[in-house]
């Protein structure tokens, strides 16, 4: 059971790990557990107990209990700071730590990264608290809802400086003139490090391709020569349209 008085129900006060495991392996886990952990530190919420489940092969025992240690399949890793009844003020709290695992729908992923996603632009932009992923989900929410009312996958949002920032659930890179591109991820842009952003980044620069992160204007988005978001169950996906303007 999860206690009606959770802070992370009746708060949003923990954090969230989203990733993809493959024949019973979580992919970047230790990438995901290190922003994990950082984020708990900013938020002081102490989680031992992640690191001795984890350990104890929570994940890989889970995965095997629902019949997923073959092919691809989906985690998430909550930790809420526990229940606690004294309001807004946190007190001395067990932390409750929850894993999900579920199947994917490989078919449809592949169905994304072959024929690519259609994006619309979010006015205004509600970065991440400090850089990680909180409960605090709701900005991100209500952009994949108005998305979808608009027929496209993807919200993206746009800050006051017409500067694109990251998409509801997704990184955003684009290419032109040969150089990739993406939005800079740290304290001041509110933009989250993605796992999957940080790989891309890497794998560019060992294949010695020119990448810089830097403000990209919508300007840039539209007129760029192809362009991709990123996350850690979808990889790699191309961005087709954004706004019904073809882009590439």
């Amino acid at each position: 059971c999860i206690s009606i008085f959770d802070r992370g129900l009746n708060y949003g006060d923990g954090l969230f790990e989203t990733m993809k495991a493959h024949d019973g392996k979580p992919a970047f886990l230790k990438e995901h557990l290190k922003r994990l952990k950082a984020g708990a530190k900013f938020l002081r919420i102490p989680v031992k107990n992640l690191e001795a489940d984890i350990k104890n092969n929570a994940i890989e025992r889970l995965l095997k209990a629902n019949g997923l240690s073959k092919g691809s399949a989906y985690l998430k890793i909550i930790v809420t700071r526990g229940a606690d009844r004294n309001g807004h003020a946190p007190s001395d709290t067990t932390p409750t730590l929850i894993i999900i695992a579920k199947p994917l729908d490989e078919a449809y992923i592949h169905q994304l990264q072959t024929k690519g996603v259609k994006a619309v632009l979010i006015k205004g932009y509600a970065p991440a608290l400090g850089g990680f992923k909180t409960l605090n989900y709701l900005p991100c929410v209500l952009a994949k809802a108005e998305a979808k009312r608009r027929g496209a996958f993807e919200g993206i949002f746009v800050g006051n400086d017409n500067t694109i920032k990251e998409g509801s659930s997704t990184n955003i890179f684009i290419v032109s003139k040969g150089i990739l591109k993406t939005p800079p991820a740290n304290a001041s842009s509110g933009i989250l490090p993605g796992v999957t952003r940080q790989a891309v980044i890497r794998t560019a620069k060992k294949l010695s391709l020119p990448v810089k992160e830097t403000p990209i204007t919508t300007k840039e988005l539209f007129n760029c020569d192809k362009a991709f978001l990123t996350n850690s169950i979808l990889g790699m996906v191309p961005l087709v349209s954004v706004d019904s303007r073809r882009i590439g």
